[in-house]
């Protein structure tokens, strides 16, 4: 187990207004079927990581990146996909066996540099973030001295079913209630530094920045983001984000 740490130990005071973002690319995408990391699929003859990092680093909102991606691959997306192309990617650095493990060593490598107030997550495989998506939950935050984060989000266009071991429904909520989480996810440093110094075994359960945080204390709202920032997942993910990227460029 990792030894906890505290937000006062970071390298520096958090930088006002700065925005970092992790970029969680780790994981192999064993639902596309492919013999590469799902990461580094083309879409549209660049690969996917490319694409998300570029979306970030050409956004003014966002200030520091660090990319996590497989260990094995720290060499070849830091030579390859990162090179001198973008001029806020501060490290790439190893992952660990889940989500939360890689998300904890992209944050210790901003530790190492320094405190920005806010911190952020975004999938890897969700390349299709507009700049004014990060813009307008960014301002939310930075807006509201009492939250701890935000989370784009879309409303569920679908009617949910809660269902027992069997399947069998035991309720159907209202669909008004419930928003499909996206990516990125910010949050205050502090709060985020405290949500991620807790024990292997807890971040081990998670898929959710947020849930951390608001599982210790923290109040996160929705942003309204777009059901263009999907994340892709499968062969029909691919298709739909290439024929997203086509439209853009009519």
């Amino acid at each position: 187990m990792s030894p906890r740490r505290d937000a006062s130990n970071d390298a520096s005071a958090p930088e006002p207004g700065r925005l970092a973002i992790i970029v969680a690319a780790g994981g192999h995408g064993v639902r596309l079927k492919g013999n590469q990391p799902k990461q580094y699929v083309d879409l549209l003859g660049v690969p996917m990581v490319q694409r998300t990092i570029a979306a970030l680093d050409s956004c003014k909102a966002v200030d520091r990146i660090v990319v996590v991606v497989n260990a094995e691959d720290v060499d070849y997306c830091h030579g390859e996909i990162v090179a001198e192309r973008f001029s806020k990617v501060v490290a790439v650095v190893g992952g660990g066996e889940e989500r939360a493990f890689s998300v904890r060593n992209g944050f210790n490598a901003l530790r190492r540099i320094g405190a920005t107030e806010f911190v952020g997550v975004h999938d890897g495989a969700r390349p299709l973030v507009r700049c004014e998506e990060i813009t307008r939950a960014r301002a939310r935050l930075a807006a509201a001295a009492t939250l701890a984060g935000v989370v784009l989000a879309v409303p569920s266009v679908d009617t949910l079913k809660r269902v027992d071991a069997k399947g069998l429904v035991v309720e159907t909520p209202e669909r008004g209630r419930f928003w499909r989480a996206q990516t990125p996810q910010i949050f205050r440093w502090e709060r985020f530094a405290v949500a991620y110094d807790q024990p292997d075994s807890v971040l081990a359960a998670v898929t959710d920045d947020s849930s951390l945080v608001e599982a210790t204390g923290g109040r996160v709202v929705v942003v309204e983001g777009s059901p263009d920032n999907l994340k892709i997942t499968d062969p029909g993910d691919v298709r739909a984000a290439e024929q997203i990227l086509a439209a853009r460029r009519r």
